[in-house]
């Protein structure tokens, strides 16, 4: 909404919140990350590129009204959190954050065509940086999900919460594999330094032919 008042001494100022400001400012963070494949990477990024990139950069809001309901990562007020450029592409600000990425849209042959397929990536991480995770792609028109995607990932030299889930902290969660977003986040905030496996499994495919993209970010 846009809101419109006297400023003293200087006739009128606009004010401008919710979506009149959030629709323009995340269109120009798009606009730069897509840049960034394209010309930093040598990559036309697919819709689910771009997306699977903004939400792994997002920052947890902690205010009382954005964790009034639930407090973990995502909530129903914030969803993700709030999108955060400096961890979206590696930049001069932060020597030491690098970023990875799979992108299947334009590669047939890595495309999921049975449920129980899997991809699976390794990963070095070092210490000092959180491990963001995220996967996303883009679904079948319908009134639920209609091929289903599960990310893990595994601390590979095990030790205690050596796994983790995608959205394993969503309100109401039964802790199992989320069967109802085309959306997962994993975040490490203090990660072991070692190697990490990735793995995303085709839970329940209605149509085959499923792409998927992946965005690994940190000390890589």
């Amino acid at each position: 909404r846009n809101f419109w008042g006297p400023y003293p001494g200087n006739g009128l100022y606009a004010f401008m919140g919710g979506t009149s400001m959030a629709a323009p400012l995340v269109t120009g963070c798009a606009a730069l990350v897509r840049e960034y494949f394209v010309k930093g990477r040598n990559h036309k990024p697919s819709a689910a590129l771009l997306k699977a990139a903004l939400i792994n950069s997002t920052r947890w809001l902690t205010a009382a009204d954005a964790i009034a309901d639930f407090a973990l990562r995502p909530n129903f007020n914030q969803g993700f959190g709030l999108l955060d450029m400096s961890r979206a592409i590696p930049n001069g600000g932060a020597p030491n954050f690098q970023v990875e990425f799979v992108d299947t849209w334009e590669t047939k042959p890595m495309h999921f065509n049975r449920t129980g397929q899997r991809l699976r990536y390794r990963v070095q991480v070092a210490a000092g940086e959180p491990l963001r995770i995220c996967m996303a792609w883009t679904d079948l028109p319908g009134r639920a999900l209609q091929n289903n995607l599960d990310l893990f990932v595994q601390f590979v030299p095990g030790g205690p919460s050596a796994k983790w889930l995608g959205n394993q902290d969503l309100p109401n969660s039964l802790k199992i594999p989320d069967p109802d977003n085309n959306i997962e986040v994993i975040r490490v905030d203090q990660p072991l330094a070692g190697e990490y496996l990735i793995q995303i499994a085709a839970f329940n495919l209605l149509q085959p032919g499923q792409d998927v993209a992946v965005v690994v970010a940190g000390n890589l």
